[in-house]
């Protein structure tokens, strides 16, 4: 959940700011507060700056040099303080570490190196991982000092660190997602592409077990258990620096929202061979089982859906409940894993029960060279480019589209899928205007300070509740309760006071009078209702008028609550890029 940028041979002689400006493109990992080591020239040891707080517009007084390695932290052990800040230095300077993930027996490792006499300044479990390697570099070279460090090391975790003495930087990983960028003389380790996207697209996603060591001569890769070197075979990504840029956007989230207009139809030319060998199997008898956490266990939830008016009935299963139900899969079972990032902890351990069960694991995923990615036997790469804002937008409905795509492919309706997302992007486009961003605003300005929201919904639009509410909660922290319409009489209604604002979420399906008698017990008991629909109605206090799509309404509807979420951020003062507490990637259980 922590951000990693490392740079050998910064072509400018300024390797902390490159470092610095690379964190603020890995700040969406966690924000908790930053740092940055640096090997200066004509100094004998490592120099450090680090602080809490958001990186934003901060400026580092690091002199120059030319290799660095920073760290963009989400606290999990210690508290957020400037000591516990990453990087970590050893009792001599000459090497600093910085980690993303948990060692769960660092408490064991930190009492042996005080008995040596390894003093500590820090809370964290990444301290120890710096003495533990120059404990071991009294007596190794300092590549096999770190890979055995390594090896000791209890979880998930990456590690990268700066030496001064072979002025190098070297990374580990198992578990947590490490990324080689190979420049022109640069070379660059990072969390994740965009940190140095501006320089190469030349990349090598390292796997769980791998180390590497960069030095001004170029990359080195390692199996860290025999400790022998492996061949680097990199690959070209067709991201652009634009993808991770804001583009005149104020912020990511609001470019990702509109960028849907794009994401969504290229749904449409990607996949066709994998999805179509996918419906050839469930129609032979294959049981569908689908998982994800947070917004991709929604995307799982109304894909059930989309299966069911196929004809097909499948399981949907929140990843970290997985495991009781995880005795019912077999070799005659897809497990569809659906992820943005493909590092998401609980997704990974369910995954790998799941192939022990003998299961085929089909990837729904954005990021690449991730780890499920590597652990499934069919990948469904939604292509929706490199996702900044922590709130998940584009990947989500990305994903939705590809898998509604599958469904129509098992009712032989594939073609009739593909025209149908394209005409969605057609008329989505003509809705997303001016006239709906004016609405939005008005709405947010109106629900500014409510601190209660609910939303009711029926067959596709209960999952349509789930996104949207969760959509509220991350970016305004404004407590958003989403329910099944059906659930209200059966003790819901209870919360519903004069003035409450309540969202009806409903479509010209066969279910609309039932979604709206239940608008009206609600608004009954002097419920503000807010209708989110393609009709109008007396029910409705307020009317926020999507497109009719039939089934694919559900896209409209959510896209409502992004938007709505983004403006009510914006305007209680969150920052909409990063909601306080949560981070992109969930890579610790």
């Amino acid at each position: 959940m922590c951000g990693i940028f490392g740079i050998i041979n910064d072509k400018n002689n300024q390797a902390a700011q490159t470092v610095l400006e690379g964190l603020k493109k890995l700040e969406y990992r966690g924000y908790d507060s930053w740092g940055i080591s640096i090997i200066p020239q004509n100094q004998k040891e490592i120099q450090v700056d680090k602080h809490i707080g958001k990186i934003g517009e901060a400026k580092t007084n690091l002199p120059k040099g030319l290799i660095a390695l920073g760290h963009t932290r989400w606290a999990t052990h210690g508290g957020v303080t400037d000591n516990n800040a990453h990087p970590h230095l050893d009792c001599t300077k000459k090497i600093a570490v910085i980690h993303n993930g948990v060692v769960e027996n660092y408490q064991e490792i930190k009492v042996e190196l005080l008995q040596k006499g390894h003093k500590f300044i820090s809370e964290t479990d990444t301290e120890v991982i710096a003495h533990l390697i120059e404990e071991k570099s009294k007596s190794k070279k300092i590549n096999e000092a770190i890979f055995e460090t390594f090896k000791l090391l209890r979880g998930s975790n990456a590690i990268a660190v700066l030496d001064y003495n072979s002025q190098t930087i070297i990374a580990c990983r198992n578990g947590s997602p490490l990324v080689v960028g190979l420049g022109q003389n640069q070379y660059f380790l990072a969390s994740d592409v965009p940190a140095f996207l501006k320089e190469t697209n030349k990349v090598y996603f390292l796997n769980d077990g791998e180390g590497v060591i960069l030095s001004n001569s170029g990359a080195k890769l390692y199996d860290i258990d025999s400790e022998k070197e492996k061949i680097l075979t990199p690959q070209i990504l067709d991201w652009k620096l634009e993808d991770a840029e804001k583009g005149g956007y104020p912020h990511f989230l609001l470019k990702e929202i509109y960028e849907q207009l794009k994401t969504i139809p290229k749904t449409t030319s990607i996949n066709e061979k994998e999805i179509n060998i996918l419906a050839e199997k469930i129609n032979s008898g294959y049981k569908v089982v689908l998982t994800g956490c947070g917004t991709a266990s929604y995307c799982a939830l109304a894909t059930k859906y989309f299966f069911a008016e196929q004809g097909i009935d499948v399981a949907v299963i929140p990843s970290y409940e997985f495991m009781p139900f995880s005795k019912f899969i077999n070799n005659k079972t897809l497990v569809f894993a659906i992820s943005q990032s493909g590092e998401t902890a609980d997704t990974l351990i369910a995954v790998k029960q799941a192939k022990k069960r003998g299961a085929e694991i089909v990837a729904v995923i954005n990021a690449r060279g991730s780890t499920l990615e590597r652990l499934s036997n069919v990948v469904l790469s939604v292509g929706a480019g490199p996702e900044i804002a922590v709130v998940s937008t584009k990947a989500f409905t990305s994903q939705l589209s590809t898998l509604y795509l599958l469904t129509t492919a098992v009712a032989n309706k594939y073609e009739e899928g593909k025209e149908k997302i394209i005409n969605l992007n057609k008329v989505l486009t003509k809705w997303l205007n001016n006239q709906l961003t004016s609405q939005l605003i008005m709405l947010a300005k109106k629900l500014m300070n409510e601190e209660h929201i609910y939303l009711i919904g029926k067959h596709i639009n209960y999952p349509a509740t789930l996104e949207f509410a969760l959509k509220i909660k991350e970016t305004s922290y404004v407590h958003a309760e989403p329910f099944a319409a059906g659930e209200l009489k059966h003790g819901v209604i209870t919360l519903i006071q004069k003035g409450t604002p309540c969202f009806v979420l409903a479509s010209n399906d066969d279910v609309r009078d039932e979604v709206l008698s239940s608008a009206s017990e609600i608004k009954a008991r002097g419920g503000l209702i807010i209708g989110v629909a393609p009709f109008e109605s007396n029910e409705f206090d307020v009317l926020i008028k999507t497109p009719d799509l039939e089934d694919l309404t559900i896209f409209a509807n959510i896209i409502v609550g992004q938007l709505l979420g983004y403006y009510l951020g914006v305007g209680r003062g969150a920052d909409p890029d990063k909601p306080r507490n949560l981070a992109k990637s969930v890579t610790v259980k």
